[in-house]
């Protein structure tokens, strides 16, 4: 992706970041006052998209759909990154200004990616994608795709925390404490189902799904963690601790669809993102899981945090966002 951005010479993208609240800058100086906004409306992964009819129809709206529509790995159902509601330019009228978030695909003379925060509404991120022609506007989307999607997501992410830092339900309960983590969103419907030393479970159950999370620590040895460590880890912690509604079945990775594994940063340290797929060996059940796999060398170890999620006529793509937002929401 990043090859094809430096080869898309005439792209600019643009972020445009909102005015801090804060009354003064660092050396003093005023800032700008706020503009007063109304709330935004949507929901997680949900994108309003403004583009004509005859682009829709035609290449532009293919590569768009190929793009945005594509399903969204480490989920054991087919589930696109986002969900889209198209509208005509026309047709954007002050209720829908205050969409969360917002992509508008147009022709014009100059071709840009241009990110705007808070316009019309907050919290929102609006999008445009300009070029003077369809192929251009093409070559633009696939260009900053990956910016994209990760600026949506880390929108959705924000607003999810937001929503937790002001809710009376989230805090971070003593078991994690315990572990050395200072601050994380928790739920408080989350319930400790297990707490040992150096391993900490946590449970909850809604109307359609069952969802854990797992905290655990481990001396940090030499040289970096490879995939197969990563599994072997979460795989010793799910035959004795995870069981299903037969004896003697226990979790374990699904390696038929391999995880996948990127590298990130929690908390300020270097970690390791696994997305992939459970299952219970000796019964019928299965579902997503998501674990970062923190270096942190001053307390010498290896935390790992990780969610699991059960639910099998249950969609599981924002579920696993929500849970996303409470891990990355982790202070050490």
């Amino acid at each position: 992706m990043a090859s094809s951005i430096l080869r898309f010479s005439s792209l600019l993208f643009l972020l445009v970041m909102a005015v801090s609240c804060s009354s003064t800058n660092e050396d003093g100086s005023p800032k700008k006052k706020q503009r007063i906004l109304p709330p935004s409306s949507g929901t997680h992964s949900e994108l309003l998209l403004v583009m004509k009819d005859e682009m829709w129809l035609g290449s532009t709206g293919e590569a768009f759909r190929e793009i945005f529509l594509a399903e969204q790995e480490g989920l054991p159902q087919p589930e696109s990154y986002f969900d889209i509601n198209r509208v005509e330019p026309g047709e954007v009228n002050g209720l829908l200004k205050k969409t969360k978030s917002i992509i508008w695909v147009e022709l014009s003379d100059t071709s840009f990616v241009k990110m705007q925060k808070d316009l019309w509404s907050r919290p929102q991120r609006l999008v445009r994608v300009t070029a003077p022609t369809k192929d251009g506007v093409i070559a633009a989307m696939r260009a900053s795709a990956e910016q994209i999607i990760s600026a949506y997501k880390e929108h959705d992410m924000g607003v999810i925390q937001g929503r937790l830092r002001k809710s009376a339900y989230a805090y971070t309960h003593e078991n994690l404490k315990k572990i050395g983590i200072k601050n994380m969103l928790l739920h408080k419907g989350f319930d400790p189902t297990l707490d040992k030393e150096g391993l900490k479970i946590f449970a909850t159950k809604t109307v359609r799904t069952v969802q854990y999370i797992v905290v655990s620590e481990r001396p940090m040895t030499e040289g970096m963690v490879s995939v197969d460590d990563v599994i072997s880890h979460r795989d010793s912690i799910g035959k004795y601790f995870f069981e299903g509604t037969r004896d003697g079945s226990y979790m374990s990775t699904e390696l038929l669809i391999p995880p996948t594994i990127i590298n990130t940063e929690i908390s300020g340290m270097f970690a390791l993102e696994t997305r992939g797929l459970w299952k219970m060996n000796g019964d019928f059940m299965g579902g997503p899981f998501l674990s970062y796999t923190i270096y942190d060398e001053k307390n010498n170890r290896i935390l790992t945090i990780e969610c699991l999620v059960y639910g099998p006529t249950a969609k599981k793509r924002n579920v696993v966002l929500e849970l996303e937002a409470t891990m990355r929401s982790i202070k050490l």
